[in-house]
């Protein structure tokens, strides 16, 4: 799949449960006003934990699924995935670990956004994002911040531009250079 393809839209009966091999595909809800919160990402090595919930009953796929980057996966039929279920205790345990995983970070999400600030919460994640990036440049655009932290791109604009003038770090075309300490005045 190329960047950007949908694999499934809220509401869609999902046939199938997507195992990446290569890339990144983000789930995420999407509000009627057009506002986006990522609930995970799914990357190499891990499945749709959603999807494979259709071969156990799920009617419909209850988020979007898009393919962030270039993306391979294995998609498995919903009757497999159920066969393997009910038959491999290995799958089963694969299966289950994933169950685990994206409910612990979907609880830490609801968390962060029901009692944290934006501005703490934006200052953790470009510094973790600072941590993994390249010559201390972070790529990545307002949008893209404001979805994974669940609020809208000018709210995250205005406190990167009050950073900026602060001399805490440096905007640019679809990059962020942190310059000084984030956390909140």
């Amino acid at each position: 799949m190329a960047a950007g393809d949908w694999i499934l839209r809220e509401g869609e009966a999902c046939a199938a449960a997507p195992f990446v091999i290569e890339g990144s595909i983000r789930v995420f809800k999407l509000a009627e006003n057009g506002r986006e919160m990522t609930l995970y990402r799914i990357e190499r090595g891990q499945c749709c934990i959603m999807s494979a919930g259709c071969a156990r009953g799920i009617a419909s796929f209850p988020a979007n699924a898009v393919a962030e980057k270039r993306t391979v996966a294995a998609f498995f039929p919903s009757e497999l995935v159920g066969a393997l279920l009910a038959g491999s205790p290995g799958f089963r345990e694969f299966v289950m670990a994933q169950y685990a995983e994206r409910l612990a970070s979907v609880v830490e999400l609801v968390q962060e956004v029901a009692f944290r600030r934006v501005d703490e919460r934006l200052a953790a994640a470009l510094t973790e994002l600072a941590e993994r990036a390249s010559g201390g440049r972070i790529a990545t655009t307002h949008r893209e911040l404001a979805e994974s932290l669940g609020t809208s791109r000018e709210v995250v604009s205005r406190i990167l531009k009050d950073w900026e003038i602060r001399g805490r770090l440096k905007l640019g075309r679809g990059e962020i250079r942190l310059l000084g300490d984030l956390s909140p005045l």
